[in-house]
């Protein structure tokens, strides 16, 4: 006989993550990522939360969407629960590895992202958004990806978010988070000069963006512009001197469209966007290593895909002109 396994309790995933959190701090050296490891003692439990699937469009809908759904395909809905494990880690691992691309961030003159505008782009978890949002950066989410969308779409999910203490955070105001669904440029344009820093971590890839013919078929980021028109967007949406940044983890053993971490745009495309070129595919495999390591410290507390954290990295810095 078949014995159900417990449901997840509320706080579980987040101790977790706090315990994570103090683990991490061993691979990094700046103020601002030590600080967004802290702040995940300012986490909310999140309690079980069901969300209403279309078998056939695949879409996903709260519970209070549903009355606004069709009587014909309302009975056809299937139901799913999510726990705060999907809540925080999703289905790439824990997300508290972004502390890395802050640690090096830092080390082109990001000190802090309190008081900044942020936009990220393709964030999958709302773990580090939260997380910039509790050191006071207002923060916009960028998804293309249906699941988040539904997921991330109940009361308290975005929002004015408390401040934290810390070395980095002014805390004369509180953060905001805000989330929106589609592709930047294509589905959504942010207002002129919105953002002192736009980020992307493990989205901009070059195996993702210019897949190898090979890779044509499997899932991939189509920006549905060419290279010269995003970055137009970017540049657009970037204040004067703001910070465009991608951070890629991989494993270069990996033959898929993952393995090839590069960034998907080159030095010259973007002078011609007005983007100075600070660092472009700069190694930060030491940092990334050494978060690999702490991982292994912590291996007890490790569930899911972090055991398989790529211990490779490239980081590129533009800023607008």
């Amino acid at each position: 006989m078949d014995i159900a396994r417990p449901e997840p309790k509320p706080g579980m995933t987040v101790a977790r993550l706090q315990r994570l959190a103090k683990a991490f701090r061993a691979a990094v050296r700046s103020d601002v990522a030590a600080d967004f490891l802290n702040a995940t003692s300012a986490l909310p439990w999140i309690q079980p939360r069901r969300l209403y699937q279309d078998p056939e469009s695949k879409d996903l809908f709260p519970s209070s969407a549903i009355a606004a759904i069709p009587s014909e395909k309302r009975w056809k809905l299937v139901s799913r629960a999510f726990h705060e494990h999907d809540y925080y880690e999703g289905r790439y691992g824990t997300p508290l590895t972004y502390a890395t691309f802050l640690d090096a961030l830092a080390d082109h003159g990001v000190a802090t992202v309190s008081g900044k505008r942020v936009l990220d782009i393709g964030y999958a978890s709302i773990l580090p958004l939260r997380l910039m949002a509790c050191l006071g950066a207002d923060i916009t989410g960028l998804e293309s990806d249906r699941l988040p969308h539904a997921l991330y779409s109940f009361e308290g999910d975005s929002g004015e978010v408390r401040t934290v203490r810390g070395r980095t955070i002014d805390r004369t105001h509180n953060g905001r988070l805000r989330l929106v669904r589609g592709r930047l440029g294509v589905d959504w344009t942010p207002d002129p000069e919105s953002f002192d820093l736009i980020l992307s971590r493990n989205t901009l890839k070059q195996g993702y963006v210019h897949p190898r013919t090979e890779h044509a078929l499997e899932p991939n980021v189509r920006l549905k512009l060419s290279d010269a028109e995003f970055l137009a967007v970017v540049r657009r949406s970037l204040a004067p001197g703001g910070v465009f940044a991608i951070y890629n983890t991989f494993d270069p053993a990996d033959t898929g469209p993952g393995g090839d971490g590069r960034c998907p745009f080159s030095q010259e495309q973007f002078a011609s966007a007005q983007l100075r070129t600070v660092v472009i595919d700069s190694p930060d495999d030491q940092r990334s290593l050494a978060l690999f390591t702490a991982a292994e410290s912590a291996r007890n507390d490790l569930a899911g895909p972090l055991g398989k954290l790529p211990p490779r990295a490239l980081l590129t810095v533009v800023r607008a002109v």
